[in-house]
């Protein structure tokens, strides 16, 4: 196989195959014992192939990343390294932290990451729409079901796995209107997109499972467990927006991009954002690392767009 052919969906055989794994745990373990250190031989083998591509093909990497189709399958690769973790803690093999580390790690990256790039610089026409665009939410749940299996009395863990739930899920019903608008509104998808219909199973799988999770979890690790649940979940999603729209701001300062009243819109959404964290530090302690950083956000904008609104004014 040529390295620049290497196609980032080979990941998908981990997902499946290590699906079927943990569903066979209970009735099969000598099977999800054995597909285990297949899996882990295959991860390796692809990773490798994709650290390869990466390395001596990236302006093929990046295209792919922002294509439409493709650009959505990229997430596969840390997600496989998620459902190695759920084997390795199921099976109590080492090495389970470290994947589901560097696999949220990346999950974040890339779901901001490609939720920018389609903001900015893909345009897709509704009839392009597929299930595919499902899987950067279905790689945000699964971590949450994750980190409440491997941390199950951690507060940290829980409040992140929230986190993570809070934009698979709001993601989820929003590419999941869209979808549905698209397929009631134009001609099926052509064959080869087909599978990816089914991919809308998933994100509702695994939100059964972390709707469990987290009311089990939330009881005992959480006061106002529920309130708090709501709201981390948002802040999460919250999060996944402020990113978004500050990569979205540079590329436009990138351009031309002169100064208007309209700046002030950067101001009172930031500043809500903060006071809404800081209602959760009261709560969590970590949100305070949190406030203190929306804050000093907060104050950059509010400088900027008052300096350019005083010199406005004196022109």
């Amino acid at each position: 196989m040529n390295v620049k052919d290497f196609k980032i969906g080979w990941f998908a055989i981990i997902l499946g195959s290590g699906g079927v794994a943990l569903a066979s745990l209970p009735f099969f373990p000598a099977l999800t014992k054995l597909l285990a250190y297949i899996l882990t031989a295959v991860f390796v083998i692809l990773t490798a192939l994709w650290i390869l591509k990466i390395v001596m093909h990236p302006d093929v990497v990046a295209r792919e990343m922002q294509h439409f189709v493709v650009g959505n399958f990229y997430p596969l690769q840390p997600i496989s390294a998620v459902i190695l973790a759920l084997l390795y803690h199921r099976l109590s093999f080492p090495f389970a932290e470290p994947l589901l580390i560097y696999g949220a790690v990346l999950i974040l990256v890339m779901t901001i990451y490609i939720s920018y790039h389609f903001f900015a610089t893909t345009t897709s026409e509704l009839h392009q729409i597929h299930g595919g665009w499902f899987i950067p939410p279905v790689s945000t749940i699964l971590v949450t079901y994750a980190l409440l299996l491997l941390y199950p009395s951690s507060v940290m863990a829980f409040v992140l796995s929230l986190i993570y739930f809070g934009i698979g899920f709001m993601l989820f019903l929003f590419i999941a209107t869209i979808l549905f608008l698209r397929l009631v509104s134009h001609e099926l998808p052509v064959a080869e997109l087909a599978p990816t219909n089914f991919i809308l199973l998933a994100p509702v799988g695994i939100l059964i499972v972390d709707f469990m999770g987290i009311a089990k979890h939330a009881s005992t690790l959480l006061p106002n467990a529920s309130a708090l649940n709501a709201s981390i979940s948002l802040w999460g999603f919250g999060m996944w927006a402020l990113f978004v729209n500050i990569l979205l701001l540079l590329k436009y300062l990138r351009q031309e991009y002169s100064f208007f009243l309209g700046w002030w819109s950067y101001v009172f959404p930031t500043a809500a954002f903060t006071m809404g964290t800081m209602v959760l530090s009261q709560s969590i302690e970590a949100f305070r690392y949190a406030t203190m950083a929306l804050y000093a956000l907060l104050m950059l904008f509010w400088v900027v767009v008052t300096l350019n609104t005083i010199r406005m004014l004196v022109r």
